[in-house]
């Protein structure tokens, strides 16, 4: 694993935020390969981007984080 693999981000988000970020990941994950390279740009930013199923998992856990409480 890369050092870049290795690193994470930790934000606090409101519950509007939350449900945009799930909206725009499904978004990207629906348009694949017919993403403009400038968003492509930022996705590629860290390496190669999320495929399909990381997509999934990622919004999975991003609701089972959001359903916890503080």
């Amino acid at each position: 694993m890369s050092k870049q693999e290795k690193r994470s981000v930790l934000i606090l988000i409101t519950e509007r935020e939350h449900a945009t970020i799930l909206a725009a990941l499904r978004l990207w994950q629906e348009a694949d390969e017919h993403n403009r390279g400038d968003l492509r740009d930022i996705a590629e930013a860290a390496g190669v981007p999320l495929g399909n199923k990381e997509i999934d998992a990622l919004c999975e856990r991003i609701n089972s984080t959001s359903n916890r409480e503080a």
